[in-house]
């Protein structure tokens, strides 16, 4: 029992310090460089993705990605595709990542876009897998600068806006690359590829892609 109203009042002054701070620890968001991922090597995300949304808001449009594993899952072959700028929906870009997986790494992977002579160089890591609809991440290029970084959505064809924003919400709680109710949509509507002077719509692209892949894994 206390002995006087003021050593009372310091102890329960110093208990809701103590669990204040104790709270603000549990629920501080983490950077993409703190943050603990989910391993790459699931063959759940094999197939077509699209990009949803990303924060801050993406620079260029209709960016689609296809996946694959090879050489008994120890590798995940990645084409990316997307529109030169964010006004454009004529995808033109084309660029392929191959990533050596290592098991049980839920850090990231350091991955090379490819595009011809070109290379780009991101840090990239996994950070959800919701209803096996959307995939959930971020990127970086430099892990002190937090400018470098963003947070990703991916989702299958089944993606709804309401889902996206789920995702993106639940996300805001626990990684400081998504804000909730805040986050750049990226434009997947009429997009466009170009082939031999005509353009096509980009299923018929993604189609043959896939089957490229299938015909690399084998």
């Amino acid at each position: 029992m206390c002995n006087s109203a003021i050593i009372c009042l310091a102890i329960v002054a110093a208990v809701a310090s103590i669990s204040q701070v104790s709270a603000q620890a549990q629920t501080t968001p983490q950077s993409c460089a703190q943050a603990t991922g989910i391993s790459f090597n699931q063959t759940a995300f094999s197939g077509q993705w699209v990009e949803l949304a990303r924060n801050p808001a993406s620079n260029v449009s209709c960016i689609s990605l296809n996946v694959a594993f090879w050489n008994n899952n120890n590798y995940m072959l990645v084409n990316v595709s997307h529109s030169s700028n964010v006004a454009s929906t004529l995808v033109d870009v084309y660029e392929t990542a191959n990533i050596t997986l290592v098991e049980n790494n839920l850090s990231g992977y350091n991955v090379t876009l490819v595009n011809g002579q070109k290379q780009e160089y991101v840090f990239v890591k996994l950070l959800s897998f919701v209803n096996s609809t959307y995939l959930v991440g971020c990127t970086y290029t430099n892990a002190t600068n937090t400018s470098t970084s963003a947070g990703f959505i991916l989702g299958r064809s089944t993606y709804t806006p309401e889902g996206v924003r789920i995702a993106n919400n639940d996300a805001s709680v626990s990684f400081s690359n998504f804000q909730n109710n805040t986050y750049g949509n990226v434009t997947q509507l009429d997009c466009r590829a170009s082939s031999a002077g005509q353009t096509v719509p980009l299923t018929l692209i993604s189609g043959f892609l896939a089957f490229a892949l299938l015909l690399i894994k084998a």
